[in-house]
């Protein structure tokens, strides 16, 4: 809430590290609509072009600590813990710091592209379901009339 007592939207930071700036909208425009989704207001933008350079030299992450530091952000939106981080590990750590501080960091990409993992019953039921599909044709040989 502001001074008024109004809600106002959660200000954050897109961060995005690479060389490609056409990469670089493509995964910003995605942080962005993570951001919005989540009814964040997106206040800056950050890129760094070398996300093999250590964090703390990257002149884009400092700035973001900056803003963090001044309020005008509370969170940062990246779109893989890559960006930030080669291990995950070190991804974590730099999470619980952030979270230390009253910030936080996350994630737009969530997953990786692998199939999602399912139970066995799961993966039976959706079998089941797909031999069920399989052998449905429809309405009716006659093209759909109800009889």
């Amino acid at each position: 809430m502001d001074v008024t007592g109004t809600l106002r939207r959660v200000p954050v930071a897109l961060y995005i590290a690479t060389a490609d700036q056409d990469a670089a909208e493509l995964l910003t425009d995605y942080c962005r609509q993570y951001a919005a989704a989540r009814d964040w207001q997106p206040v800056q933008t950050v890129t760094d072009t070398d996300r093999q350079a250590p964090l703390m030299e990257r002149t884009g992450w400092v700035r973001l600590l900056a803003l963090l530091s001044h309020g005008s952000i509370r969170g940062v939106v990246t779109y893989s813990p890559a960006m930030v981080a080669a291990p995950q590990g070190e991804y974590e750590a730099v999470r619980t710091l952030m979270r230390d501080r009253g910030a936080f960091l996350v994630t737009a990409r969530t997953t990786t592209n692998a199939p999602p993992s399912r139970t066995p019953a799961q993966t039976a039921r959706r079998h089941s379901l797909a031999d069920a599909a399989a052998g449905y044709e429809g309405c009716g040989a006659d093209g759909g009339s109800l009889r």
